[in-house]
């Protein structure tokens, strides 16, 4: 895979990776929706040890449905959220889609949290749904 990059809206904070993406969702919970202020937040996974971030982020920590600890990385200028990481990936991140410099490489493989899709907003036809989040592995 060609190299990945990407930024909030303002560029302040930017990132590079070189390397394939772990996993791609669209994520339906209610903290996803909130966050993005959309019906869900598509998420790409990295390994932490291979993409590179540039610029001062805020953060913004909470216990996840599953019972993880989640930490959002954001702009603290503009607001775009960039990241998050949790505790039951410790190796990885969690980069918004949006937030990518090329938006055509993402892909959504599975929807999560499905069975919280608002009826405006409903999962994607044809790829695998969970009604919560799957097991790793």
């Amino acid at each position: 895979m060609a190299e990945i990059t990407g930024g909030c809206l303002c560029g302040a904070v930017r990132y590079t990776a070189n390397a394939e993406p772990t996993f791609m969702a669209n994520c339906h919970c209610v903290d996803c929706r909130k966050s993005s202020a959309a019906g869900h937040m598509s998420l790409f996974g990295l390994p932490a040890d291979k993409v590179e971030f540039s610029g001062t982020m805020s953060e913004y920590a909470m216990t996840a449905d599953s019972g993880a600890a989640v930490t959002h990385h954001f702009c603290p200028n503009c607001g775009g959220q960039i990241f998050n990481n949790t505790s039951n990936n410790p190796d990885g991140v969690a980069v918004v889609a949006a937030s990518l410099d090329n938006p055509d490489i993402f892909s959504p493989q599975v929807s999560v949290y499905a069975s919280r899709a608002t009826p405006w907003d409903p999962p994607k036809e044809g790829i695998p749904q969970f009604e919560k989040m799957p097991p790793r592995g």
